[in-house]
């Protein structure tokens, strides 16, 4: 299938407009092992979810050092986009990032790019430049307890707001302007002074990662299953825009912004220890801070303080690099390079050399000169269009120089949810970005963050409101995702909108869940039950809330080597719709599967208009009742006698028979496969309005016995 772009939608080479639905799925032998990708996709295109959103990492592919590039990494994520294509998967590629690297809690960039910036990374718990999993309780970086068992969930994004993090996006974005000293040796270079030679961070930054990227698309080079490719997964702003580094993370309103009030910043993310912006900057020369602690309640979201003050001691310990021998005041931000091996900058914190603080001489004491240092800027205008630009154009250099199969590689937007961004939606105007797509994300934030499922109770995010009942969380949450979509209207010139990040938790609870539905040993697993009802209700709630809006979505996520214990293996979140723990070990001749070690599957495995013959009005699913609803209205002259098609999954209608199908006109021909059925219904020519209703059989949740359900 071609995918492509008009009016606002993704259309196929028929014309038709798509609803696309499917799901994340990420070193070698990561999303799975090749032996294992054929099962992988085959459970994924049974659940109808058949557009992958494939993660990679700009360290997979260029950990080594710069411009050393992992070529059995490489070839590894070709064979598997390769499966996928044998299963009728289409691909967009995802490079990943959460809080800039693995060394800062998160994912993405290679350790040489923090090394290239001077930091020292052994010394990050103890300034509290980062706060990470493998490192949480050393030093004075926590107030209580240690060891990885008490990592607090959901604290990881916390780092976008601490000293490292920070620091690395700012140069990513604004090196030239806000670090203009510091300059990077070329590859024939030794020493910069020496030389007369170099550039900028930001500029050798920004080309290593494009680099990397066009090295990757060349090794996918004639899958024609390729539909495009992100710019970044959910980019950080960094000190961009702070207005007053004394006073945390609140953006300035720079005098050029074209933002607008519908796409107005978010409030930074208070979670654990907090340093404002010059705190970060003090505790990561190995200064003494009196920081606020704050907790995920009411002290944050009702009297906006933090529930206690905690004195951070480095003990002299520093975030920075030093070469040997120079005193702190010898600042000399110039990098060489030895072989692969990068040596960086060795003169402390680049924010003290560009002049925004310094060492009072008086009192020994830090004092911050220049608190507005950063404020003034538009984001999205200045930083992020740019390499978005530059990025495509490399991108798709590569792409249509070799690629016969597609002329046109669509460019994802990945930015983070609403309501998690400190920074505006940026306008992309499509003579600048041509061929994009709004892939903004959105997760329901209280059940996210509590791990629990309240159908009773939530907060507004837009107005930080207290909701009580589920028709009010309903409405707020399907007026979020409208939100979100009326951005690729009016930001993106009509850019067609995919949710690129969607999901649950399926910890809810405490892992109850997973104590209701296993016992001793794999063979004892008999699953009660309700074991997964809340989970259920949850993805039944995300699912009639982007369907309420039409919207096409990628689910995070699939993971295949979740377990209970450890969830996806990323920072204790537990997304994955599928685990080897839930496995019931079902015998291939099972009917359902392909459906075991899924979880709460009967909320996402479910009928949709997958390709649309006409404009959509409405295309949802009742899970309570087991009724299906297309409508849609026929809009210009048809250049083709093409049905509307319907994804109807077995685990729900495992019988044809049983499907009642009700037309408004025309004629409907079903379709069969292993795992679903695909109705095609032809309109009739003589009305302009057309719909369909299938009623399949109803099922008894609460009595179904499968840990999926």
């Amino acid at each position: 299938m071609i995918i492509g772009i008009r009016d606002g939608e993704f259309v196929d080479e028929y014309g038709r407009i798509l609803n696309l639905r499917g799901s994340y799925v990420t070193f070698v032998d990561r999303p799975f092992p090749i032996i294992e990708a054929d099962a992988h996709f085959a459970r994924l295109r049974a659940c109808g979810l058949t557009l992958i959103r494939f993660v990679i990492t700009w360290e997979a592919i260029e950990h080594a050092g710069p411009g050393v590039y992992d070529v059995a990494y490489l070839a590894y994520v070709r064979e598997v986009l390769e499966r996928a294509r044998d299963h009728g998967m289409s691909v967009y590629v995802d490079p990943h990032q959460d809080v800039w690297s693995r060394w800062t809690g998160g994912d993405g960039a290679p350790l040489w790019t923090l090394e290239i910036a001077g930091f020292d990374v052994a010394n990050f718990a103890h300034c509290d430049a980062a706060i990470c999993r493998e490192t949480y309780g050393m030093g004075r970086g926590k107030s209580g307890g240690s060891g990885t068992e008490d990592y607090p969930k959901m604290i990881w994004p916390t780092n976008y707001f601490k000293l490292a993090c920070a620091t690395m996006f700012t140069l990513f974005w604004a090196g030239e302007r806000f670090a203009p000293q510091f300059l990077v040796a070329d590859d024939d270079d030794i020493d910069i002074a020496a030389s007369g030679r170099g550039i900028n961070i930001q500029r050798y930054l920004q080309t290593r990662y494009i680099n990397a990227m066009a090295e990757l698309l060349k090794c996918l080079i004639g899958l024609d299953n390729i539909v495009g490719i992100g710019t970044m997964n959910e980019p950080s702003f960094g000190y961009i825009n702070v207005a007053d580094l004394s006073k945390g993370f609140v953006q300035s309103v720079p005098s050029s912004s074209s933002s607008s009030s519908s796409s107005s910043a978010g409030i930074e993310l208070r979670y654990g220890l907090q340093p404002t912006p010059f705190q970060g900057m003090c505790l990561g020369e190995g200064y003494r801070q009196i920081v606020g602690e704050w907790s995920n309640g009411i002290m944050q979201h009702v009297f906006g303080r933090p529930n206690r003050w905690v004195d951070v001691d480095p003990r002299g310990r520093r975030a920075w690099k030093y070469v040997e021998g120079k005193d702190d005041d010898d600042c000399d931000a110039s990098i060489r390079r030895e072989s692969n091996n990068v040596v960086g900058n060795r003169g402390g914190c680049i924010w003290r050399q560009a002049g925004v603080w310094r060492i009072n001489p008086d009192n020994s004491e830090p004092e911050l000169l220049r608190p507005d240092y950063f404020a003034d800027v538009d984001f999205g205008s200045e930083c992020y269009l740019p390499f978005a630009r530059e990025y495509a154009e490399a991108l798709r250099g590569v792409w249509g120089a070799k690629s016969k199969e597609t002329a046109k590689l669509l460019i994802f937007v990945e930015l983070p949810p609403l309501e998690f961004s400190s920074t505006p939606f940026p306008r992309i105007p499509s003579s600048s970005l041509p061929d994009a797509v709004n892939a903004t994300h959105w997760y329901d934030g209280v059940t996210l963050f509590t791990q629990t499922w309240k159908s009773y109770f939530s907060v507004d995010v837009r107005t930080h409101r207290p909701l009580f009942g589920y028709k009010n969380i309903f409405r707020s949450h399907v007026g979020q995702l409208a939100d979100i979509k009326r951005l690729g209207v009016d930001r993106m010139d009509n850019s067609p909108t995919l949710i690129g990040e969607c999901g649950i938790p399926f910890n809810m609870n405490g892992g109850l869940s997973y104590r209701k539905a296993s016992g001793p040993t794999k063979s004892d697993i008999i699953p009660t039950s309700d074991s997964f009802g809340p989970q259920l209700a949850a993805m039944d709630h995300t699912l009639r809330c982007l369907e309420e809006n039409l919207l096409s979505f990628t689910l995070w996520c699939y993971t295949s080597d979740n377990t209970n214990n450890e969830g996806d293996l990323w920072n204790r979140e537990d997304l994955s719709i599928y685990s080897d723990e839930q496995k019931r070990g079902l015998d291939a001749s099972d009917p359902h599967f392909v459906y075991d070690g899924l979880r709460a599957a009967r909320a996402f495995v479910r009928p949709y208009a997958r390709c649309i013959a006409g404009k959509p009005l409405v295309n949802k699913f009742d899970l309570k009742t087991s009724v299906f609803i297309y409508r849609g209205i026929d809009v210009g002259e048809k250049k083709f006698d093409v049905p509307t098609e319907i994804f109807i999954p077995k685990l729900w209608c495992s019988i044809e028979t049983d499907m009642r199908i009700s037309v408004s006109g025309g004629r409907v021909e079903i379709e069969g496969h292993d795992y679903y059925f695909i109705v095609k219904y032809f309109h009739s020519g003589t009305v302009v309005e057309h719909w369909i209703e299938i009623q399949g059989p109803k099922v008894d949740i609460p009595q179904d016995l499968f840990a999926w359900c």
